[in-house]
C-alpha cells in the first residue's frame, strides 16, 4: 500500500482524490486503520526526500488530508464498537464511488 500511494504522489498525471478508494479496493481485507497508516507513511516519506514546497509536497500534503479524513471516517463507522474493521468496510461505507466532493 505505502509504495502504491507513494509512486502516486510523485505522479503528478495521477488523481489523489480517489487514492484511499484505489487502495482500499486494492486490499479489501486489509485492516481499515492501515489505509489510514500507509497515505501517512508515504506522505511522510515524500515530503521527507522532497520537502513540503514544489508539487510532490503540496501533493503529500493533500494525502495527509485523506489520511486524516480516512481516520474519521474510521472512527465514525465504528463509534461504540470494539470489533476491527477491513479496508473493505471502508468502501461499504464510502458507497460504490469515489470519496465525496472536497476531499481532495
Amino acid at each position: 500500500m505505502i509504495e502504491m500511494a507513494t509512486q502516486i504522489i510523485c505522479d503528478p498525471a495521477q488523481r489523489l482524490d480517489s487514492l484511499p478508494h484505489l487502495l482500499a479496493t486494492r486490499w479489501p481485507e486489509a485492516r481499515a486503520l492501515d489505509v489510514s497508516v500507509a497515505l501517512a507513511f508515504s506522505a511522510d516519506a515524500v515530503q521527507a526526500l522532497f520537502g513540503e514546497d514544489g508539487d510532490s509536497g503540496r501533493r503529500a500534503q493533500a494525502v495527509w488530508r485523506h489520511a486524516a479524513i480516512v481516520a474519521v471516517d474510521l472512527r465514525q463507522m465504528t463509534q461504540g464498537e470494539t470489533s476491527e474493521r477491513t479496508a473493505a468496510d471502508l468502501l461499504a461505507f464510502w458507497g460504490t464511488g469515489d470519496m465525496p466532493d472536497g476531499r481532495s
